[in-house]
């Protein structure tokens, strides 16, 4: 049976160089892990399910009721059990609900891995692996050599998130356009740039992606909002 995975891609070219380049600069020193690798976060998965048009349907809902989410690269992490070697991540509160909130929902269908239903941000361990299948030697020689390196420290909005089958894109959400995209649509530069231009204007306080959302739940009063969407961002980035 072919799984899914569901995983968080990075957009940012400046923090996607910043993590192929330790990525690749470990594989060339150490002679580990693939040629090709896509920096990411995996939120759910491996997958196993025979109704892929629910898994969809589950995934472009649950997406398109969350508002814009974001978390943290903070320092180097391990998992010694299993020998990986990866960038903590630190997901803000809304970030790891919406996580949790895959998981409960898909587990109704589908097969999941057990530590997809833990809730608890540190139990589930947020992280984007550097390496990983390492030996021992291996294991220990990345560990030293990734404590001479400068800890990474960066914060990131969650412009996308990649339902993947047999590790190709089958539907990715964009949270800038509120859009489900097909493969086609995920991997065309103009949507891409589309979605980077109006990240560009909710920093500037010039696009409210989460509007909709807000109004239905009754969050503000479209006519008398107590903050301006320029106040609502600085709180975005500062509260946890």
């Amino acid at each position: 049976m072919t799984h899914h995975l569901i995983e968080f891609r990075f957009q940012s070219k400046r923090i996607r160089t910043y993590l192929k380049g330790m990525i690749y600069g470990i594989n060339r020193k150490f002679d580990v892990g693939k040629r090709k690798h896509v920096p990411h976060i995996t939120l759910v998965g491996p997958i196993e399910t025979n109704n892929e048009g629910r898994l969809i349907s589950d995934f472009a809902r649950i997406c398109s009721q969350t508002r814009l989410m974001k978390f943290k690269g903070n320092g180097f992490g391990t998992f010694d059990n299993n020998h990986v070697v990866f960038v903590n991540i630190i997901p803000n509160e809304r970030f790891n609900d919406f996580r949790i909130n895959l998981s409960k929902t898909l587990k109704e269908y589908c097969k999941l891995p057990a530590h997809n239903k833990r809730e608890e941000k540190d139990r589930f361990g947020y992280h984007s692996t550097l390496a990983m299948k390492l030996n021992q030697n291996e294991f220990d020689s990345i560990k030293n050599y990734i404590k001479n390196k400068p800890a990474p420290d960066f914060t990131q909005i969650v412009m996308r998130v990649t339902l993947l089958k047999g590790g190709k894109i089958l539907r990715e959400y964009d949270f800038l356009q509120r859009k489900l995209l097909n493969r086609r649509q995920a991997l065309n530069k103009h949507i891409t740039r589309r979605s980077k231009t109006l990240l560009k204007e909710f920093m500037k306080g010039t696009h409210n992606p989460d509007r909709k959302i807000i109004e239905k739940k009754g969050i503000i009063n479209t006519t008398t909002q107590s903050k301006s969407l320029l106040q609502k961002i600085i709180t975005f980035f500062t509260k946890k």
